[in-house]
């Protein structure tokens, strides 16, 4: 357990459990900042939702009053 993984340089897709992990706020409330448009809708592969690491990391690293305007 001694390393660490960069994940802002690889282009991947996330799921929607780590997309909340990494805000830091529930599933419930991802959705919810989707059907708000402060989040945009997850992409589809078949069943599953996912957002590209890129994006994710646009989302945590803006603020509010960024995302607003």
């Amino acid at each position: 357990m001694g390393f660490m993984i960069d994940l802002s340089n690889t282009e991947r897709r996330v799921s929607t459990a780590e997309f909340a992990m990494r805000m830091n706020i529930s599933e419930n409330e991802l959705y919810t900042r989707v059907r708000d448009k402060r989040i945009a809708q997850p992409l589809k592969d078949g069943r599953k939702n996912y957002w590209l690491n890129s994006y994710v990391l646009t989302c945590i690293t803006l603020t509010e009053v960024e995302i607003a305007s």
